[in-house]
């Protein structure tokens, strides 16, 4: 579908193409995006053939039937080979290489939300178009948000001062970094959150990431799911990493005992839409994990915290560990119940660190809303380049 509208007495005609070759927990990063610019520009989700189904009910709720979805296959013999495999995605860069001729001689931009541009910049050269657009999936946390990768790209868009001052201090400002904010949360702001549990115990959100060694979930992820099943006095939803028990992660999950299943205080998501669209980050009163940048979004909202770090890192000066000055961190989930027994008072003490972060982390210069400021860098950085 062709978008045209009269604007500055022209028809504007910009084909801009939004790759989504991932997991559903990038969806809410781009999503509102794309709806917005489609209002004035061509505007594709270029993606695999599959179901979509979150991602079809989230182009209808925001009102995003201006944008096209195209689901492009991969070779036959790949096609194969990731289902013999198991793999409920297509290899990027197998999907990249088939499609690159349509990809690149047909968008004016095309926008990634993680790093797997490298076919695509590879084939494209010298070429002037298409511009490649970057959105991060999340705030930046561990070193894994300041790759080289960066560089490849024509504009990177970011959530706010923190990361930019991050980026020019390792040399990983691309042409051109603009602050916007966090479109997820425009995203979501209509998103009803339901009830879990219906009591007044405290809710703790469990959220290991899929990372090892990282991950707290490796070294004794079900001595915290006991803790809990033990101490019926909290709620725990347990909502990891939505990659931890998926291909990436790899664990099972008949490696969690059925108890913890049949607990009544205990509610366990391995990887559904709720763990992706902030259902559980509102609604938790603690959260408790490791390394997962998720937690920026739990304390847009200034809640307690607690930290899982196994291996005893030494972290205080490191960069890629900010998150832990927010909340108390502990080695041990023998530690947990006395953290839990002061988080209240304790919480005195880091809810201001909290403040401060979100104001680093989360740009809102003006009135406009995150997903404004990016189709506007967007619309303008194109039209620039037309004119120059």
């Amino acid at each position: 579908m062709v978008n045209k509208i009269i604007s500055e007495n022209r028809v504007l005609h910009r084909k801009i193409g939004f790759i989504f070759l991932d997991e559903i927990h990038h969806l809410n990063h781009f999503i509102t995006i794309a709806v917005e610019l489609a209002k004035t520009n061509q505007v594709s989700i270029l993606t695999f053939p599959s179901k979509h189904t979150y991602l079809k009910d989230s182009l209808k709720r925001l009102n995003g039937d201006q944008v096209v979805l195209e689901q492009l296959k991969t070779k036959p013999f790949r096609v194969l080979t990731d289902k013999l495999k198991k793999r409920a995605f297509p290899r990027k860069t197998f999907w990249m290489k088939k499609n690159k001729k349509y990809l690149l001689s047909n968008f004016d931009a095309l926008v990634f939300t993680d790093y797997i541009q490298h076919t695509l910049f590879k084939y494209r050269k010298n070429q002037k178009k298409p511009r490649f657009i970057f959105l991060s999936h999340g705030f930046a946390g561990r070193a894994y948000s300041y790759k080289k990768d960066l560089l490849d790209f024509d504009l990177n868009l970011i959530s706010g001062q923190f990361f930019y001052n991050q980026l020019k201090e390792r040399k990983l400002l691309c042409k051109q970094t603009t602050m916007i904010g966090y479109q997820k949360i425009d995203a979501l702001k209509s998103h009803n959150v339901k009830t879990i549990f219906n009591n007044k115990k405290p809710v703790v959100l469990y959220n290991p990431h899929f990372t090892p060694p990282f991950s707290s979930w490796h070294f004794y992820g079900l001595e915290v799911l006991d803790f809990f099943h033990k101490n019926p006095n909290y709620n725990l939803i347990f909502a990891p990493h939505i990659n931890l028990f998926a291909f990436k992660g790899k664990e099972k999950k008949e490696t969690i005992p059925d108890k913890f299943f049949n607990s009544e205080n205990i509610y366990i998501d391995l990887g559904s839409i709720r763990s992706v669209n902030m259902t559980y980050t509102k609604q938790a009163d603690i959260y408790l994990g490791d390394v997962s940048s998720q937690v920026y979004e739990f304390m847009l909202k200034p809640r307690p915290c607690i930290f899982f770090n196994p291996e005893n890192i030494n972290y205080k000066k490191d960069s890629h560990y900010r998150f832990w000055r927010c909340g108390e961190v502990i080695n041990t989930p023998k530690n947990l119940n006395k953290s839990l027994q002061n988080i209240k008072p304790n919480f005195n003490t880091f809810k201001k660190v909290q403040e401060n972060i979100n104001k680093e982390n989360v740009y809102s210069g003006d009135k406009a809303t995150a997903t404004q400021r990016a189709a506007k860098t967007i619309n303008t950085y194109l039209r620039n380049l037309e004119n120059s």
